[in-house]
């Protein structure tokens, strides 16, 4: 058979969706020698994929490699001279004129319909083809039972078609030794015991709340705040909470951290925090787990789902809550422990493996 997969988010830094897709895709490589897969993008991929020979980026520019163009008229046009038997969007669209090919979707999440406010213009226009997507779609995977369940209130001629597909958890997130945890933490200028965040600055993750959080610590816990991830939009409100707040000094931000850095910067934190509003799944928190820190996340959305009983919950609105959490792990040993032990069964139940598995399963439904 011959499968089309969409990769293009592998040209944007590897966090959220382009971890899902890259991981997707080589896990399928390693499983399937025999199909034949088409790779598309419309911007070249800054690292090699070292994929097998039935595997072939096709690089999409025509008749204009941005904006919706190379999407809706280059890539049907490249689809039907591949011959393909399906297509795989991993980020919830089908091209308009994509004709009789049978088309699967992802849908990581439905903030971008659901929560405008919380997303900039041109994802939010975006995200207003996902109902056109659905209709069309033989089968859409979710990567949680939140989201399909969301999917299927909102659309609910997508209950028959709807498969829910866990993301997963890469080998490499693992307990780093003390040594190597220490040369991250020089690198990122980390002089105290911390707390972590890792995830986009802005404002879906909710990172005001988890400040104010932190405020009511800071006389408590000798901790800093270690807030890792690239910053987003409407980014500006946080610094200006972080002054207002007297927390200069205690708050680190590193700005992207690289795969090879993520697994000692979760070992050496004390506490993951993650209280983000909505998600659709969360791969920071599996990650964390996965290195044996104690998680505190939101009790909204998914993140109860993938944290079950390994973690703490928390109100996601209530810096009080979040912080009680937060000290309830720093001041009790015994709990703290109880938690990495926990996380790190928790995080073995998620594989990309098994992502891939399901994923070659729903094809199989659709061919």
């Amino acid at each position: 058979m011959r499968i089309g997969i969409r990769v293009s988010p592998l040209a944007s830094p590897l966090t959220g969706i382009p971890v899902y897709v890259l991981n997707l895709v080589r896990e399928i490589a390693r499983i399937d020698r025999e199909n034949l897969y088409f790779l598309y993008t419309n911007r070249e991929i800054p690292f090699t994929l070292d994929l097998p020979e039935n595997f072939q980026v096709v690089l999409v520019r025509r008749p204009y490699p941005r904006w919706q163009l190379w999407y809706q008229i280059g890539l049907p046009v490249q689809m039907r001279r591949d011959r393909l038997d399906l297509y795989h969007d991993t980020l919830f669209l089908l091209p308009l004129l994509q004709g009789k090919i049978p088309g699967v979707i992802t849908i990581h999440d439905l903030s971008g319909l659901l929560m405008p406010d919380f997303h900039q213009r041109r994802v939010s226009l975006t995200s207003r083809l996902i109902p056109q997507a659905v209709r069309k779609a033989r089968r859409i995977i979710t990567v949680s039972h939140f989201t399909r369940k969301e999917v299927e209130k909102l659309f609910p001629s997508a209950a028959g078609k709807t498969r829910v597909v866990y993301n997963g958890v890469g080998s490499q997130f693992q307990p780093s030794p003390p040594e190597r945890v220490e040369e991250v933490k020089v690198k990122y200028g980390i002089k105290e015991n911390y707390i972590m965040y890792l995830g986009t600055v802005e404002p879906r993750k909710n990172l005001k709340t988890l400040l104010r959080a932190f405020a009511l610590l800071k006389n408590k816990i000798p901790h800093l705040l270690v807030i890792a991830g690239m910053k987003g939009w409407k980014y500006h409100g946080i610094f200006d909470l972080l002054r207002e707040l007297s927390l200069e000094e205690r708050v680190v931000f590193t700005g992207f951290v690289p795969e090879e850095d993520l697994p000692p910067l979760y070992s050496g934190a004390d506490v993951f925090v993650y209280p983000s509003l909505y998600e659709g799944f969360g791969i920071p928190v599996l990650e964390a787990m996965a290195c044996g820190t104690p998680v505190v996340a939101s009790k909204t959305s998914s993140l109860p789902e993938v944290v079950g009983d390994a973690g703490l919950l928390a109100d996601p609105h209530s810096p009080g809550e979040i912080a009680a959490r937060i000290e309830e792990v720093l001041k009790n040993p015994g709990l703290a422990e109880k938690l990495s032990l926990l996380g790190r069964k928790r995080a073995g139940e998620f594989t990309w493996e098994r992502t891939a598995r399901g994923t070659l399963q729903v094809y199989g439904e659709v061919l």
